[in-house]
């Protein structure tokens, strides 16, 4: 018999790259919230999810820890568990319930990429590079009022977002687009036939949501040309603010049905 609850499998199961959730997450935030043209990140929208009127939009860096409650090796293993990632955020609602939607996220690891399909993040490799305050010296910045927070990704040698945050004043709320629950699309081609072998929504169930040392300040933002990425279509037509926080949460799993469903709706309201 084969174990494993992700390719690959064994008598075992102990090769399987992911562990089943739930799956919990702390780590470090760059953001910077923005308006890209409308109609561009209307575009983007699958069928029931209308993006808000006036386009907002956020880009988000994290650098994150991650674990797994049926895999203590992922907390134990710095090499498996941390990781970066950037992605953009587009806020609106679904059905009339508030929601988001990430049309491009990159991340730097393995297990990230796999655990991201799963739950039907688009994710893609890329490198990931955010600056690491600092508490003593003069190696980096101090988080205080001035200091001036960098962040990048680029994927094939391509540079793709460059983001800048200076930080103006300490506040108490972090950006809600990171707490609008995501509305996902979970992808599995078939290799027999043009139709997908497998096609649904997915909103992720999320608790033990927690923020400390949430800092606001003014925000620059700009998307480079690939390619392989359509990222610049969201170009920034407005900066709104920038952002630096810790964040933490837990994945327990997600609420999952048929793109076309109605009846699915109540269970939507409740994930939300």
């Amino acid at each position: 018999m084969l174990l494993g609850w992700t390719l690959p499998q064994t008598s075992t199961g102990r090769s399987s790259t992911v562990s089943p959730p739930p799956w919990h997450y702390s780590g470090e935030v760059i953001a910077v919230e923005f308006r890209a043209d409308p109609d561009r990140v209307a575009a983007l929208a699958p069928p029931g999810f209308e993006p808000e009127a006036d386009g907002s939009c956020t880009f988000v860096f994290c650098d994150w820890c991650s674990a797994a409650d049926s895999d203590p090796r992922t907390l134990a293993d710095p090499a498996r568990s941390q990781y970066r990632e950037a992605f953009v955020i587009v806020t609106g609602e679904f059905r009339g319930v508030r929601a988001s939607r990430i049309p491009f996220i990159w991340v730097d690891s393995e297990l990230s990429l796999l655990r991201g399909h799963i739950q039907g993040f688009p994710k893609q490799i890329g490198q990931i590079h955010m600056t690491r305050p600092v508490s003593i010296g003069k190696g980096g910045v101090r988080l205080e009022p001035g200091a001036s927070l960098g962040a990048h990704v680029s994927s094939l040698g391509r540079r793709l977002a460059t983001a800048r945050v200076e930080l103006h004043e300490k506040v108490e709320i972090p950006p809600l687009a990171l707490f609008a629950p995501p509305l996902h699309t979970r992808l599995f081609p078939s290799l027999s036939r043009p139709e997908p072998a497998g096609e649904e929504f997915s909103i992720g169930q999320v608790s033990n949501a927690a923020w400390t040392d949430v800092w606001r300040g003014a925000g620059d933002l700009s998307f480079g040309e690939s390619e392989y990425s359509e990222l610049d279509q969201l170009a920034p037509t407005e900066i709104i603010a920038g952002w630096r926080l810790n964040l933490a949460f837990s994945v327990d799993g997600a609420v999952e049905f048929p793109m076309t469903s109605e009846t699915a709706l109540e269970q939507d309201h409740e994930a939300v």
